[in-house]
């Protein structure tokens, strides 16, 4: 144990036997201000302590996305969404339903933890996710915590992506109904609905995305439904269930090293049953089950032939598991605490996998509390993780908000992290790869500070300075024999600015930015790191009237890759959206929306072998009622 962590720890102590005095909250008048600058679903958030608490008491640097923000952006994946998130840096193959995962503060893919509905969708494979596979339909909101969050939620040793999904209305029913078509064939069919009746409540939703694709061997085609039930047992007690189903076909795209070209088949069923009760006024029970079915087979063709490629045709992953949590939380005038633990248990069968098949078996318990002195709030938090493949960790963290004035917050944050090598790595076999059954987890010590203000007037700002020092960093090492080897070799420094501007509204119309900046070392040698962006910027242009919404968005990344690979990321991708009301009666609306993509035809990517689509347009309706 370091002496930073031994530090931390001591300050975790110290914390909870503190005496806290007035409880700080969003006042009526802070709240006046933020809803200038955000919506009523950006002020509390969940994500952090896994219990809801006011934005204000969060030291974490979080980012949330609504449903209505998916709505005027037309997305048609989670991975577009995520790509106009400062602080996220999205990779993408080509266009809607390519296969897409994400990075944080320049982390890799496989350090950012994704969950919806409380399953963890990181693959047993390669520990990432495929953003471009999750639709956005059921979305109510996304959070999106920038920077290590192991003491809530375990390996997420870069960051987590906390998906949570729509419920039925307080009363009566109603729905939607859409249809968009686009260049390339490329179309969005989607239907909902939702309701409550009595004690029950529901939702529907399903869905349909084609398109022939802008890249040769790049086309998609995929389907998908999910429901959610819930029922009042008592007026203290409710249980929830979700259930949905996911597949695509689509192609991967032509690769030069080997000359192919890659069939992808995707299906994923997930499952939850939540029961939730209220003891008392201040404390409530959740316990909650879940089921995880993932598959995936990728095909591997000759591109100048079209016929199997010989040396390794086809790569099969069955990825299926079940786990569970509980989660007790207590609030008071001056406390939030929340106690729970975490049981998985999933298993890989593939034919990359050494026997065939390959499991890990993992529980946690983890406590926070978020605790009250004047306009100081202090939040410590302490998980202790053990897996049976990778051995325990214990990951503190202690965070701090401190109004210096009624519109200027000040967070700081420290925090310890891990993530967990994936199953492909300790027990892998695939072409030309060995196996390292020794390996340890990955670790990290973070640190953040930031201020956001919205002193002056009409202009909410922030900014946040961050350092993530990692140890045991997996790295590929080449054997005598000629073979690859992931091993814990690295040591990294991950450090960086980043800022945000948002306007209140002016004639309907207001503008938001952001800007990233990360200097990622080898602690070792001092080179810089390839592959993590440098720098990211955003811009955005919003107007709203009411019956007519259109936002502008624009979006840069410097990937830093490798020139070998053939990355051009010169230009600025900007997409334009807009969608107009042609009726809106008491209960049912009718509106027509369209997009023009990459507006300025513009290039950027990281491989050259995945080009971002050029311009392209397509337009749609939705119904309401």
């Amino acid at each position: 144990m370091t002496k930073r962590t031994k530090i931390l720890l001591a300050l975790l102590s110290l914390s909870y036997i503190a005496r806290p005095l007035i409880a700080i909250a969003q006042t009526a008048e802070e709240r006046q201000y933020l809803l200038m600058y955000f919506k009523e679903e950006e002020l509390v958030v969940e994500s952090p302590t896994r219990s809801s608490k006011p934005v204000t008491q969060t030291a974490e640097n979080v980012t949330v996305v609504t449903a209505d923000d998916i709505r005027l952006m037309n997305a048609h994946t989670v991975a577009e969404v995520l790509n106009t998130v400062t602080g996220v840096q999205v990779f993408m193959t080509g266009g809607p339903g390519s296969a897409a995962t994400s990075m944080i503060q320049g982390s890799e893919s496989r350090h950012v933890a994704v969950y919806i509905d409380g399953i963890q969708l990181n693959n047993l494979s390669d520990n990432t996710v495929d953003l471009a596979s999750l639709p956005v339909q059921n979305i109510e909101k996304i959070e999106i915590i920038k920077g290590p969050a192991s003491s809530a939620w375990g390996s997420a040793l870069g960051g987590v992506i906390n998906i949570i999904t729509k419920a039925g209305k307080d009363e009566g029913a109603g729905g939607m109904l859409s249809a968009s078509y686009g260049q390339h064939h490329t179309g969005d069919y989607r239907a909902e609905a939702l309701g409550k009746e009595g004690r029950f409540g529901y939702y529907f939703t399903a869905g349909r995305l084609v398109t022939d694709g802008f890249q040769p061997h790049n086309d998609f085609a995929g389907n998908n439904a999910y429901a959610k039930l819930s029922y009042d047992l008592t007026d203290h007690t409710s249980v929830r269930a979700t259930v949905s189903y996911d597949s695509l076909d689509r192609g991967i795209g032509d690769l030069p090293f080997p000359p192919i070209f890659v069939d992808n088949e995707m299906s994923d069923v997930r499952s939850t049953v939540a029961l939730r009760s209220t003891l008392s006024k201040s404390t409530d029970l959740q316990i909650s089950l879940w089921y995880l079915r993932q598959h995936n087979d990728s095909s591997n063709f000759l591109l100048t032939t079209g016929a199997p490629f010989p040396f390794d045709p086809m790569d099969r992953y069955r990825d299926n598991g079940y786990g569970g949590s509980f989660k007790l939380t207590w609030k008071e005038e001056h406390h939030a605490v929340v106690f729970g633990g975490d049981y998985d248990a999933r298993t890989l069968d593939s034919n990359n996998i050494a026997n065939g098949s390959q499991g890990i078996k993992k529980w946690a318990g983890y406590i926070n509390d978020t605790m009250t002195f004047g306009s100081l709030a202090v939040i410590p938090g302490l998980r202790y993780d053990w897996t049976d493949s990778n051995g325990t960790f214990t990951s503190p963290s202690l965070g701090l908000t401190y109004g210096l004035t009624e519109t200027t917050l000040l967070r700081v944050y420290a925090a310890r992290g891990f993530n967990i090598p994936s199953l492909a790595f300790t027990y892998g076999g695939s072409l030309g790869n060995v196996a390292n059954p020794d390996l340890k987890v990955e670790k990290v010590e973070s640190y953040q500070i930031g201020v956001e203000t919205a002193a002056v007037k009409y202009l909410w700002a922030k900014v946040s300075l961050f350092r993530h020092d990692l140890d045991d960093v997996l790295e590929t090492t080449r054997l005598p024999s000629g073979f690859a080897m992931v091993v814990n070799g690295g040591r990294q420094r991950r450090e960086g600015l980043e800022a945000e501007i948002r306007t209140a509204p002016v004639y309907h119309t207001s503008l938001s930015a952001g800007a990233e900046f990360i200097n990622a070392k080898d602690r070792d040698t001092g080179e810089t790191v390839k592959s993590v962006p440098q720098r990211t910027y955003d811009i955005g242009l919003t107007y709203d009237d009411g019956s007519f919404k259109a936002l502008a968005k624009g979006h840069y990344i410097y990937w830093n890759t490798d020139p070998v690979l053939g990355g051009v990321y010169d230009d600025f991708i900007v997409d334009l959206h807009a969608a107009k009301i042609l009726y809106a009666g008491s209960k049912q609306s009718v509106e027509v929306f369209a997009d023009v993509h990459n507006l300025f035809n513009g290039e950027q990517y990281g491989f050259g072998f995945y080009k971002n689509p050029g311009r392209w347009f397509e337009a749609g309706m939705r119904y309401s009622f």
